[in-house]
Parts: C-alpha cells; sequence; structure tokens
C-alpha cells in the first residue's frame, strides 16, 4: 500500500524481541510497541492485528486512544471469556493442551496446529520439513510464550474488556477453529455501531494464508477507500501486529 508508511515490529519473544521484566500482559506488549513507534517519530496510526497481534492492537487502540484512528482485527479472540474453554468452545479444553499445539515441540503436534489452522490443510508435509519449522519458529523463548498463553487466558471476562471508540473493522474466517467465529459476533456486539464483522468463506484461521488477497482487498476498503482526505503527498502511518 504505497499509501501508507508501514510499520511491522517484533512483538515480544518474536523475532529478535526479548526483554527481562516479568510482564506478559498484551497490555504490556501495546506500551512497547508504542514506545518503538515513538521512538520512529510516529504519533499517529492505523493499527493492523492478526490473532495474537489483534490483542495487542486492541489494547493499543484502548490505552491510546488519541493515538489509534482505525484499527483491523483479523481473527483476534480478543472477547473470549475463561468460561469458554470450559464450556467447549474451543477446540482445547485447558491452556496446557492450547500450549502444546500452539507451541509445538513435535512433528504431530505440528501437523495438529495445521489440522486447525488451515480450513483446507496441506496433507504429506515431510517430517523433515516440520523439524525445520519447529526448530526456526518455536524453540526460542519457549517458556516465555507460554506465559503469554497463559496471560491471555487467566481470569479473562468480558465485562472486563474495555469498550474501544475507533472505527473497526472484524476479519475473520468461516471456519476458524482457533478463535471460532461467534468471538467475532460477540466482539461485534460488545462494540457496537464502532464494528463491522466480515466474514471470509472457505477460511480458517490463518486467513493471511489462505485468503491473501481477500484480506488485502478488505484492508484496501477501510483503510483507504473509506479514509478521510489527507493532504497532497502525506502519508499515514500503519502499524501492523501479528
Amino acid at each position: 500500500m504505497s499509501r501508507f508508511n508501514v510499520y511491522v515490529p517484533d512483538l515480544l519473544f518474536f523475532g529478535d524481541s526479548y526483554t527481562s521484566r516479568p510482564e506478559r500482559s498484551e497490555q504490556f506488549q501495546a506500551q512497547c510497541v508504542m514506545r518503538v513507534m515513538e521512538a520512529h517519530g510516529v504519533t499517529v496510526m492505523n493499527v493492523v492485528g492478526i490473532s495474537y497481534g489483534g490483542f495487542v492492537g486492541y489494547s493499543l487502540a484502548a490505552q491510546f486512544k488519541e493515538r489509534v484512528e482505525k484499527l483491523v482485527l483479523c481473527c483476534a479472540g480478543v472477547c473470549l471469556e475463561d468460561k469458554d474453554m470450559e464450556e467447549g468452545m474451543l477446540q482445547v479444553k485447558s491452556v496446557d493442551e492450547a500450549v502444546s499445539i500452539l507451541l509445538p515441540q513435535t512433528p504431530q503436534k505440528m501437523r495438529e496446529l495445521m489440522k486447525i489452522s488451515f480450513y483446507k490443510p496441506r496433507k504429506g508435509v515431510p517430517t523433515c520439513f516440520l523439524n525445520d519449522f519447529i526448530r526456526e519458529m518455536c524453540s526460542e523463548h519457549l517458556q516465555e510464550r507460554k506465559e503469554l498463553i497463559q496471560a491471555l487466558h487467566k481470569d479473562r471476562k468480558l465485562s472486563n474488556l474495555p469498550k474501544i471508540t475507533q472505527p473497526t473493522l472484524l476479519i475473520w474466517g468461516e471456519h476458524d477453529q482457533i478463535f471460532p467465529l461467534e468471538l467475532g459476533h460477540r466482539l461485534e456486539r460488545h462494540l457496537g455501531d464502532n464494528a463491522k464483522l466480515v466474514m471470509i468463506k472457505n477460511a480458517g484461521h490463518a486467513i493471511n494464508v489462505e485468503k491473501p488477497k481477500v484480506l488485502l482487498k478488505h484492508f484496501k476498503y477501510f483503510l483507504i477507500d473509506t479514509f478521510r482526505p489527507m493532504e497532497p503527498g502525506n502519508h499515514s502511518n500503519g502499524c501492523k501486529t501479528d
């Protein structure tokens, strides 16, 4: 999108980002992202967050109301409640089970992750490829990432979720098995007239992989076609978290 200056920060314990501090909440992650954006001279931005990045993006919008103009959340179950797992809404029955799949350490667990992430998961992926993925993507900061997942679920209640006021686009895969579509409807109801939910057919949780062109079309309409007029030559700032 040539209209935007795009920033894609590594969240804490992803890529090369880390901290020695004990905080593991999405609120702390959001504060760190904002400090990074300030260091780059960015004061106002639009935010796009996918999955866990959506939790961080929502917190950015809640904490920094004057700094975030528009928000796009993709398959981000920010309105999840701790009771949802107990009541069977999710594919997993415990946080430990979720950790074992979301942070796979064996090819078998990697295949389970692919099965619940994609509407049509690719079959016959060689074990050596899966082992390479695990080594490159799921081996560093393993304990800290477990703590991030645990912090997301602990004592989570919709009544504690702040209502943001920025225009918000919610994009969800029709067959999302990690954060089911019902969570998208729940968040739309929670936000009221400020939010619009778009469902992408024949897609699971990994909509950025399965339906990138459809996703981009919705980004463009929401962030550009409905954007307020700007002075010639100006660029809006966009921050993507995932």
